[in-house]
């Protein structure tokens, strides 16, 4: 470069251009160079995500849980304005047949991130033999319960290891979660590891009226909104207890089923949450009766028989685990979930190829899940996004 323009002095001193800093006035020339360069300012604003893969399936025969679809996350991503961005919501993984070879969920993207891809999780063991591991992935598959049979690894960073088997007791190892990994081991139950508690958007509160049963209806919202893999907290609430389906309610008032019943009935009593789940493993096979524990972030339940139970749906848990000649669980979706001041603009172009906040090519931020802040859910598909 040479002139710039130091408050409109000229000189032939080389004034220092960054991606965030360009003083003095400068001529077209010079912009050219420095962007050419990548030395010139770059227009855009930081924004936190959580971005989900697919869950991995269950196995088959005998076989383990499912673990998680991987996550990446930031608190403070730097985005460009007028840049796309690609975008994709891994698909849940299917399950295997007999002779086959442990299932994997999909991959999630996001090309804003260098860490993406967010891994799709591992599937669990197939027919509980040493030669088909469970499956690595974001977080790993659980492994069979006969000896020799081994649990996917998870990777770092996205997920955890599967559990162990339990040849001794006949249970299959769990998938592994976020947050820890697949349990397995001496009578154990082959419980999924928990997911992440995400805390991207504002956490609920409200009143409902509750019963010794695992509905509760909600009656009132004074912040945030409850869905599927919400935590719940209140009085006679066990610790533990999640949203796992909707009822009348679809994020504000109406009924919920938990996966825990409360203790107590009561009407108008205060309800909060710390946060909402993602990315639990799926519970392995179990010969006792009833199911083994998914992780919270939904992770399916592990079965006796051949009702095998999928993962949670936008919540990338992994696919349970099932018994005899039992096909597992199919994987749960991932989702990519994007929250910045609502000082910012509003997303400019989103393909028709995404459903985003609900509807194909959706550009309209939802202000209620993040109190000041703009929110998008993608929540399947691919395609472009940009500012």
């Amino acid at each position: 470069m040479s002139t710039q323009y130091k408050g409109s002095v000229l000189s032939s001193t080389e004034q220092a251009t960054s991606t965030s800093s360009a003083k003095g006035i400068w001529t077209t020339s010079d912009v050219m160079q420095a962007q050419k360069a990548s030395t010139w300012v770059t227009l855009g604003f930081p924004i936190e995500f959580l971005l989900v893969a697919g869950g991995g399936p269950g196995g088959w025969n005998y076989c383990g849980g499912g673990g998680a679809g991987g996550v990446v996350l930031s608190t403070s991503l730097p985005i460009t304005l007028s840049a796309n961005y690609t975008v994709t919501i891994g698909a849940g993984g299917t399950p295997p047949g007999s002779g086959g070879v442990p299932g994997t969920g999909n991959n999630s993207v996001f090309t804003a991130s260098s860490s993406s891809p967010a891994l799709g999780g591992g599937g669990g063991n197939v027919d509980s033999t040493s030669t088909k591991y469970g499956g690595a992935g974001g977080s790993g598959g659980g492994a069979g319960y006969l000896a020799g049979s081994v649990a996917g690894a998870g990777t770092s960073g996205q997920g955890r290891n599967g559990g162990a088997g339990d040849s001794n007791s006949n249970f299959g190892g769990g998938g592994g979660g976020y947050g820890a990994v697949g349990i397995g081991g001496t009578n154990s139950t082959g419980v999924g590891g928990i997911g992440l508690l995400s805390t991207i958007t504002t956490n609920f509160a409200g009143t409902a009226n509750t019963s010794t049963s695992t509905s509760i209806n909600i009656t009132a919202v004074s912040a945030g909104v409850i869905g599927i893999g919400t935590q719940i907290t209140g009085s006679g609430v066990p610790a533990g207890t999640v949203v796992t389906a909707l009822g009348t309610g679809t994020g504000g008032t109406g009924t919920y089923t938990m996966n825990k019943a409360t203790t107590t009935t009561l009407t108008g009593t205060a309800i909060t949450s710390t946060g909402v789940y993602y990315a639990g493993g799926a519970g392995g096979w179990t010969r006792s009766t009833g199911t083994t524990l998914g992780g919270l972030g939904g992770g399916a339940g592990g079965v006796t028989g051949t009702n095998t139970v999928a993962g949670g749906v936008n919540q990338g848990g992994g696919g349970g685990g099932g018994g005899s000649l039992a096909v597992g669980g199919t994987g749960g979706s991932g989702i990519l979930i994007i929250a910045y001041p609502d000082t910012n603009p509003n997303l400019s172009s989103v393909s028709a190829g995404l459903t985003c906040n609900g509807s194909a090519g959706n550009t309209t931020p939802n202000t209620t899940y993040r109190t000041g802040y703009k929110v998008y859910r993608f929540t399947a598909g691919t395609g472009a996004i940009s500012w």
